[in-house]
Formats: structure tokens, C-alpha cells, sequence
């Protein structure tokens, strides 16, 4: 038989309000207010983007879309408009280059 070197102990006993941290205690995101109306906004972008993102905006205290939102407006403010950047670079090592007939038979 084995012997337990401390006492079991029951469910109710495995969380006290000691442990607890009051909701009021911890930080919470800004977040904006509810009557603002959002839209749906997606994107594909590389892990690294995605971690830089949410790295800035977690040390902002805010959340990622709070944080596009406002990078968004701050271009917006500083050049007008949204800058234009240049379009991604065609990845020539690992594409298949088709025949100039395969072509205009799949069109």
C-alpha cells in the first residue's frame, strides 16, 4: 500500500479566494466602445508579421484589431491616404513554367 505524505483533499477545496485574483485587480485590454460599428477585415500574412503584430500591440495594451485600426488612422493622418507599397516579388525558383500551348488551351 502506498502512503500519502499530505491529506486528500476535496474539490471545493482545490481553488480558495485566496488564490484568486479579483476581475478588478487585473489589466484588460483597451478595448473600443460597443455602440461603434465594425466590419470584417482579413488577411494572410507570415508568422513573423502575425507575431511583430501582436507583440506591438499586446506592449500597447490593446488589442490586435485595435491596434490596425489605429496604425491604420495614423498613416491615413500622415499621408493623406493609405501608402502604396510594392508588389510582392515573383518567386521564380519555385514556379512551374508552363508551355505557351498548355496555356491557351486551359483558357
Amino acid at each position: 500500500m502506498i502512503e500519502r505524505d499530505t491529506p486528500p483533499r476535496s474539490p471545493r477545496d482545490m481553488h480558495t479566494a485566496a488564490m484568486m485574483t479579483p476581475m478588478t485587480v487585473t489589466e484588460r485590454r483597451a478595448r473600443r466602445p460597443d455602440d461603434v460599428p465594425t466590419v470584417l477585415l482579413q488577411g494572410r500574412v507570415s508568422p513573423a508579421t502575425r507575431d511583430h503584430v501582436k507583440a506591438a500591440a499586446a506592449a500597447s495594451g490593446v488589442t490586435v484589431a485595435y491596434y490596425l485600426e489605429a496604425l491604420i488612422a495614423k498613416l491615413v493622418d500622415e499621408y493623406g491616404s493609405m501608402p502604396l507599397v510594392d508588389r510582392p516579388k515573383r518567386d521564380r525558383v519555385n514556379q512551374l513554367d508552363l508551355p505557351e500551348e498548355a496555356a491557351t488551351r486551359a483558357a
